[in-house]
């Protein structure tokens, strides 16, 4: 009798540091991002705004159906942000790496937006911000345009994820 009751407090003992070990074990280790390659582009056309910020957002949102205006795009999230001084007629913008968060995509629209000041915040036509986007009271604009993931798919396939993609503003 005395043995089995040692048997069974070992056991007990030996699964509740198994336990213990693989929670500790898998707090420590983290899952790793799916991440997408968006490739280096090259902003051209920029000349009559030098001076002013250059900011690209790489977003999920959808544009108008009806209106061709650009500014009617409607961002529910920005997964990745990047401004630039614009000094000259091009500027180049490296690589970058957006996160996927399981079946959504990672973005479907590259939007590029010309402001006089630095911290450009995005507002959609009815008033709400995307998520992932700090809010800032500049929302002034000179210039808004927009490339869709398909064209960034079609010059991938093209020219692979390592060529710099011109876009014409």
């Amino acid at each position: 009798m005395k043995s089995l009751k040692l048997f069974i407090i070992n056991a007990l003992t030996f699964f509740v540091g198994i336990g213990l070990m693989s929670g500790a074990l898998s707090t420590k280790s983290a899952r790793a991002a799916k991440l997408e390659s968006v490739p280096s582009i090259q902003v051209s056309k920029l000349g009559n705004y030098k001076g002013q910020y250059l900011t690209v957002l790489y977003a999920v949102g959808s544009r108008a159906i009806i209106s061709t205006d650009p500014s009617q795009i409607n961002i529910s999230q920005v997964k990745e942000s990047r401004t630039v001084y614009i000094t000259g007629d091009n500027v180049t913008l490296p690589q970058v790496q957006v996160e996927k968060e399981g079946f959504r995509p990672s973005y479907n629209i590259v939007v590029f937006v010309v402001s006089p000041q630095q911290n450009y915040s995005w507002v959609n036509a009815d008033g709400t911000a995307p998520q992932g986007m700090p809010t800032t009271p500049n929302r002034l604009s000179n210039k808004i345009s927009a490339v869709n993931r398909s064209d960034v798919d079609s010059f991938i396939t093209s020219k692979g994820d390592k060529a710099v993609m011109p876009v014409n503003l």
